[in-house]
């Protein structure tokens, strides 16, 4: 299960288990993330990708990319 990581200048999520609802946007008014901040973690609280679709997630665009990139390298071998 992912779990949301909020920036530091940001408020806590209201629960630990909390998710952005789809389309989802932060306040305009909270400062930006930092560079490359990671909004997911891993059940072991390592980065992750987070659930697609939701916000600070790689998209599923991004994720068939990747998934194609590899299958083409495994085809060339």
């Amino acid at each position: 299960m992912h779990r949301f990581n909020s920036p530091p200048s940001w408020p806590e999520p209201p629960t630990e288990s909390w998710r952005p609802p789809l389309g989802w946007q932060p306040d305009p008014e909270w400062p930006d993330a930092p560079a490359g901040w990671g909004f997911w973690l891993n059940r072991h609280g390592r980065p992750a990708s987070g659930p697609i679709g939701a916000f600070g997630a790689v998209d599923a665009g991004r994720l068939e990319v990747a998934t194609a990139d590899r299958s083409l390298l495994l085809m060339h071998c």
